[in-house]
């Protein structure tokens, strides 16, 4: 036996429906598409300004560290100051103790460690182009370059406190006996006792070309910190402001 099935006409679809249903399709990719770039274009300007709040925590890091760096690099010319003052004194009427202090502690140096890593991962994304900010750009740019020059000048200072040393410089003013106890880290102070090994007028012409270039040195520090410090604060002040 035979089973017959009804047969429905299938509808025929016009072109004008076609095109409904291309347009639509399209309206919701083109749509979703853009919903898409929006969301990121959200999600990329609050990672943005999570980092350049990164730059400016950092920044405020190392003005608190180049303050440190400013009263040390103050205080070595002030030792360096004393330091010439007390040679031409007679050497039997001054303080060993006094005088190995001030020695040792004339060629101190720290090193500044600044805190880039934001720094790094926003310049690598653009953040600090002069299309985004060029206010900005031109305060990281300036910081950078004070910032090189704070450093090469460090080891140049290094340099010197080295060439201070050659030639057994340091026998023409020191007493090495008193000098293997007083130069140890940390600082080990020395007997107080009046006189010191004489030092001779060609001696104390020597030691005061060291001090003159240390306080040279510190000068150009001094210089560079307190700019690192202008343009840190600025570029804190636009980071903040645009927040």
């Amino acid at each position: 036996m035979e089973v017959h099935h009804p047969h429905h006409p299938t509808h025929k679809k016009k072109w004008s429906e076609y095109i409904i249903e291309f347009v639509m399709l399209f309206t919701a990719v083109t749509l979703g598409f853009f919903a898409e770039n929006i969301r990121e274009s959200i999600a990329e300007q609050h990672k943005k300004k999570e980092t350049l709040e990164s730059v400016a925590i950092d920044f405020e890091k190392d003005i608190k560290q180049l303050e440190f760096h400013k009263n040390f690099d103050l205080d070595k010319i002030k030792i360096c100051d004393s330091l010439d003052s007390l040679i031409d004194i007679n050497p039997e009427k001054i303080d060993q103790k006094l005088y190995y202090r001030l020695i040792n502690n004339y060629y101190m140096s720290w090193k500044f460690n600044s805190n880039n890593r934001s720094r790094i991962e926003s310049e690598a994304k653009g953040y600090f182009s002069n299309e985004n900010n060029s206010e900005l750009a031109t305060y990281i740019s300036k910081y950078t370059f004070h910032l090189t020059d704070y450093n090469d000048n460090t080891v140049i200072e290094q340099e010197n406190y080295m060439n201070f040393y050659k030639n057994e410089n340091m026998r023409r003013f020191v007493d090495v006996s008193l000098q293997r106890v007083a130069s140890r880290y940390p600082r080990v102070d020395i007997e107080s006792k009046l006189g010191i090994k004489p030092i001779s007028a060609e001696s104390k012409e020597i030691l005061r070309f060291y001090l003159n270039g240390t306080r040279v040195f510190n000068d150009i520090g001094l210089y560079n910190i307190d700019s690192l410090q202008f343009y840190a604060n600025k570029a804190i002040a636009i980071i903040r402001k645009e927040k």
